[in-house]
């Protein structure tokens, strides 16, 4: 009798490490650095008027502002964030999280950063209150942008200059600066009105300008102008991918240089580390052990610098600007029985589904970390990528400040 009793529970032991090796892994945290909304050119027309031919179109809001068609598509990402951690059982399906565990921080010092986090917040959890803060302007956040401290200085000879293009990359980049050229002063190479990029480019074939340039036109369009206002009706879908070359170019030589981009990036990063952790940090986030998910609603530099420090790096099937308004970069935090995982996942909308708005829910591309790749779907181990974006970080750059304040409810 004894035996069989001895016999039984040996089985039940085994049939219970079996169902806990094979348990699925369960997502604990994630944190979203998302880009703002649609906005206008941050410069207003009368400072654009000296490259075109032609006045510049009007816009709702004042020049960097988000306009009511961005915080849509705010909301459209804000929705499609809410509907996946739902699905992974991260987010409650009806009622509201706990206290603590969804929080939004944006950069204080625009407009259209604090409206996206608002807005954010709102979609998040379905009429729930969360907590959206940010700090005043000034001084500025250092979350959000370039570190500017002694210890996560930059030595000049690292600095972000940029590597010259190979031959192919400068082909392509002086069809779409002639593309754009077409687009924006047809006539300005011939003495006509407007700025001759060509003219002006610099040694390494392009207008400083270009880039800029490029993504005003995209969001013309991303905003849903009338066609005949896009461009002056000289740029179609056609055209703003084909220009846009030029703004890929750009950011992608930022992402390249990972020895600025993490000191750049470095107080984000440590927030990101921190609150994946489970970790309380300084300086205005809300983390700590009840988080669930953490909104940081900022630009579009802020996504290439965290591309650049951890190691990512994307295309988006149907929108030619990588960090389109609107995208949001996501590190999911995994537990795979008693070991952690890192995961990032990039939400985009394409080109025109921030137009139209529709579909109702973005696109999602799984990310995988550079030669790290050893957990589930693809993810790696949190140790592994704390110990990689640390080691490009110097130790005292980032760190957070003291006496910064906490989020507040809108």
């Amino acid at each position: 009798m004894l035996r069989s009793s001895v016999l039984v529970l040996a089985l039940a032991l085994a049939a219970l490490a079996a169902g806990a090796a094979d348990a699925a892994p369960t997502l604990e945290r994630v944190v979203v650095v998302m880009r703002h909304g649609v906005r206008p050119p941050t410069q207003p027309n009368e400072a654009l008027r000296k490259y075109s031919a032609e006045p510049w179109p009007d816009w709702p809001v004042q020049p960097g502002d988000l306009t009511p068609h961005g915080a849509q598509t705010v909301a459209l990402m804000g929705r499609t964030i809410r509907a996946t951690y739902v699905a992974h059982g991260l987010l409650p399906a009806r009622g509201c999280s706990p206290p603590d565990a969804v929080s939004v921080w944006a950069d204080g010092v625009d407009e259209r950063t604090q409206m996206t986090g608002i807005v954010l917040g709102a979609a998040l959890e379905g009429g729930c209150p969360v907590p959206v803060g940010w700090r005043p302007g000034k001084p500025r956040d250092p979350i959000f942008n370039y570190a500017s401290s002694e210890a996560c200085k930059v030595d000049p000879a690292h600095a972000w200059a940029p590597s010259p293009p190979s031959p192919a990359e400068l082909e392509r980049l002086k069809l779409a600066t002639a593309r754009l050229q077409a687009i924006v002063a047809p006539h300005a190479c011939d003495g006509g009105p407007g700025e001759c990029f060509a003219r002006a480019a610099d040694a390494g074939g392009l207008f400083p300008q270009s880039a800029g340039l490029a993504e005003d036109l995209l969001l013309e369009y991303a905003e849903g102008k009338p066609l005949r206002e896009v461009g002056w009706g000289r740029a179609s879908a056609a055209d703003i991918d084909a220009i846009m070359a030029i703004h890929e170019a750009a950011f992608g030589r930022i992402r390249a240089n990972t020895y600025a981009s993490a000191r750049g990036g470095a107080a984000m990063t440590r927030v990101i580390l921190a609150a994946l952790d489970g970790r309380p940090i300084g300086g205005g986030p809300q983390t700590g052990p009840d988080l669930r998910l953490l909104g940081l609603a900022g630009h579009d530099t802020n996504l290439v610098l965290m591309a650049s420090t951890f190691g990512l790096a994307w295309t988006l099937p149907g929108e030619p600007d990588s960090t389109a308004p609107s995208t949001a970069l996501a590190f999911e935090l995994w537990r795979d029985g008693g070991s952690r995982y890192v995961r990032a996942v990039v939400y985009y909308e394409t080109l025109d589904q921030l137009r139209t708005l529709a579909p109702a829910l973005a696109r999602a591309v799984p990310l995988r970390f550079a030669d790290c790749a050893s957990g589930p779907m693809g993810s790696c181990p949190l140790e592994t990528v704390r110990r990689r974006v640390l080691g490009l970080i110097p130790p005292e750059c980032g760190l957070p400040p003291a006496g910064a304040p906490m989020p507040r409810r809108p």
